[in-house]
Formats: structure tokens, sequence, C-alpha cells
């Protein structure tokens, strides 16, 4: 009797698996990361997971069917492996401590207890960034010089606060000291007070941790006096999580390598925008780099200049060597023009500059507006080197291994995590659209 109700049971339950409809996308073109394309294929999805893709695929009878029509253009959900949306805004009335010296954690801008999954708010930015093509994000607490912990959510337009995919991940930091100004701020408030009061917190860490482990074993001594923001650290300590670090300077990356050897924690740096200058010491080092593509604007004179050599014709060529006879630069504005163009082209060709060494490459927008992205990518492709195939892989598998999420996301491939996004032209074709997306199984459409 006993037999025959757990067979009942499980056929139950198999059953109601089954029940849940499938999804599926037929007769469009699926981009994969690696560069590959297959055109009138067909996605089929259930329960979050891809059950089948390819050009000769069985839809279920129970799927809810789009037809793209051969017009449809597929990508791998893009991955941000570091922003700061639906974070809470810091505190803007802060008062004047009675001792700035020694303040408590959170003025000083150490809060590594905070999670994203505890705080986060609606924001207009998880609307923008599905129809920017992303459909999954790293989220940290905006903050100073350690703000709180890094967890996985899939994104959607309304409820990306439900999404929660892997929580605490890692830890954040950087060198921004503690918040406030000239009459309300706190210690640290320089960069060497930054690398000073990291040092006294993890040694304050190592110190209350070693006190618990001896407590445990001799409970005769004085119990040891707990602290929330101490324990949050452990796990920094014992490398069981890296540290997200977001630097930029060739000297700050010297400086969290110095702070590296000394507490041994792993590193992902976030941002680097001059890492290209410390790339084969990364390599080395094994620290991957969720880069940033907020470079600044090209020189005003070098953007004309381009314009000019798209537009002119064979006449137009004759009549510049003539204005160019008539306005010519001196040699210290010849000097100057090319100190300013080298150094913008050190930034956008940085990210090639770390592949080419072999570092591991993602993508993180770290506090960048969504609507400059696609003219940071414009600049990417155009400028920094990159090829299309290279960017996709930048923006989804290469982020999704460095995320460790890359079993599941970061390709359209049979038995990964159903999060891609439905383009009605190239993705990298002007005006091109997202039309809907789909992140973690759940289905949006726009207009």
């Amino acid at each position: 009797m006993l037999y025959a109700l757990l067979i009942a049971g499980l056929f139950v339950q198999g059953t109601q698996a089954q029940d849940t409809p499938a999804n599926a996308l037929k007769n469009v073109t699926v981009h994969e990361a690696d560069g590959s394309v297959t055109k009138s294929a067909t996605i089929v999805w259930r329960n979050g997971v891809i059950e089948e893709v390819g050009k000769r695929v069985n839809i279920p009878f129970d799927a809810y069917v789009i037809d793209g029509g051969d017009s449809l253009h597929v990508y791998p959900g893009l991955i941000d492996g570091y922003a700061e949306w639906g974070s809470p805004e810091p505190p803007k009335d802060l008062k004047r401590l009675p001792n700035p010296g020694e303040p408590p954690y959170d003025r000083a801008g150490i809060q590594p207890e905070r999670k994203p999954s505890e705080l986060l708010k609606e924001d207009k930015s998880f609307e923008a960034a599905t129809k920017a093509g992303f459909t999954t994000a790293a989220l940290i607490p905006d903050g100073n010089m350690l703000p709180g912990q890094v967890e996985i959510f899939a994104v959607s337009p309304k409820n990306t606060e439900n999404g929660l995919i892997h929580e605490s991940i890692a830890f954040g930091g950087s060198f921004e000291s503690a918040p406030g100004g000239w009459t309300t701020g706190a210690y640290p408030s320089t960069l060497m007070g930054v690398m000073a009061k990291f040092r006294q917190t993890m040694f304050e860490a190592k110190a209350l941790k070693q006190h618990m482990e001896y407590y445990q074993q001799n409970p005769e001594m004085t119990a040891p006096q707990r602290d929330k923001v101490l324990e949050t650290l452990f796990s920094l300590l014992d490398q069981s999580k890296p540290l997200y670090f977001v630097v930029d300077s060739k000297e700050d990356i010297e400086r969290l390598f110095k702070l590296q050897d000394q507490f041994g924690f792993d590193v992902v740096i976030v941002s680097g925008k001059e890492a290209h200058a410390k790339a084969d010491e990364l390599n080395d080092r094994n620290i991957p780099v969720l880069a940033s593509v907020d470079f600044t604007d090209a020189p005003e004179w070098y953007v004309k200049s381009k314009k000019k050599d798209d537009d002119k014709d064979d006449e137009d060529k004759k009549e510049e060597e003539e204005d160019k006879e008539k306005e010519e630069l001196t040699e210290e504005e010849k000097n100057y023009r090319e100190r300013q163009l080298a150094a913008w082209k050190a930034e956008v060709t940085n990210i090639k500059k770390l592949l080419d060494a072999g570092v591991q490459v993602g993508y993180a927008s770290n506090g960048m507006k969504l609507k400059d992205l696609n003219k940071k990518v414009k600049t990417l492709l155009d400028e920094g080197g990159l090829s299309e195939n290279e960017l996709l892989e930048l923006m989804t598998l290469n982020t999704a291994g460095i995320l460790g999420i890359d079993k599941a996301f970061g390709d359209i491939e049979k038995g990964k995590n159903a999060s891609f996004s439905v383009f009605d032209k190239e993705m990298t074709e002007k005006k091109a659209k997202v039309l809907h997306s789909i992140s973690n199984g759940e289905f949006y459409e726009f207009n």
C-alpha cells in the first residue's frame, strides 16, 4: 500500500511539473555569445530553463508561440557585473559628529553587512535596462569604502526585488573616503586615511575572529564583544568571498595589490580605466576586470576632422589642403593635440589591450547612465578595436564567467537559464529596439 502511494505521489508530482506551459519563439535569428548565428531557429523554454534551441525543434503542444517571421534577432541577455540600480540614496542630512576622528562604521563608509535583497527599491533603471537588452545584473548598494555585498538578480521592468538569483557572492569596495563635507565629514577623508582605516578594520575583524575561536575552546576566558560589521568580514578574511573593488588609476591598482598581498583575499577589479597599464600583473595574479565603458568624449577637433574625412570627396580634399596652408597649427598646439588624442585612445582601447594580454574581462556599468550606453558602445566598436562578436561575448558569457554563473547564464543553449532579448534588428544597428525581454523565463513585452 505504501509503495503504491509513493508511486502515485511521484506520478502526480511529474504531472504537475509538465502542467507548467512552455514558451517558444520560432522563425528567429539566434546570435550566440561566440558569434555564431542560426537563422530560422526556434527556442523552447519551460520553468525558466531552455529545453531546445535550433533549426529543427519540435514545439510542445502546450507552448505559447511567437512567430518572428524571420525578421527578429535573439541575443543572450546582457549581464551587468556591478550596478547600483535600485539602491537607496545615501543620506544627505548628515549631522556633525562630536568626534569625527572616531566615527561609527557607517559614517566611516564601512557597511559590508548591507545587502541589495534587503534594501532594493523600485527604480526606473530596471525598465531602461531590460529595454537595453539586460536580463541579469550583479547589484551593490551605493556607498563608500565598503558599501555592502554583491548579489545577482534577474532584471525585470517592475519586480526585480523579487528576482534574487544568488545571495551575497562578494563584497564591494573602493578607495572612496567617508561621506560628508567640510563640516559634516569624518575620518577617513583622504586616500592615505582610507588605506589605513581599511587595514585597521581588517585587523579588528581578524582579532575578533580569533577571540571567538579561542572562546569556543576556552569558555572560562572573557567572552568576545560581538560586532555584526566585523563578523560580516570573516568571509573576506577566510577567502570564501572575493572583493569587487572599484579602482581606475594605475597607482590605485598598485595600492590594491598591496592590500591583497597583506590580507590574501581574492579580487575582482571594477571599472579599471587604466588597467591596461597593469595588464601583465593582472594576468599573473589571475585578477579579472569588470570593465567600464564610460569613456570621456573624444576631443572636439578630432570629432570634426573625422566627420570631414567621412563626408568629403576629392574636391573637398583639395580645399582642405588649401585650408591647411592658411591655418597652420603652432608646434605647441600640435603637441597638445597629440597628447590629448593619445590619452583618449588609451581609454577606449583599454578593454582590447586587457583581452590581448589574456586578462578575463567582463562589463560593469558602475553608475554609468543607461542612456549613454549606445554612444559608448559605438565608440568601443569604432575606436576601441573590439569586434561585434567580442563585444557580445564581453557583455554576456565573459561577465557570467567572472560572476561564477556561466554554467547557467551567458548564452542561448539547451539546459541554460532562459534569459535573452529579442531585437527588431541586429543589436548594434542604429535604432535597434528590444521588443521582448525574457529574464529567468519570465516574458516581458514592449511596445
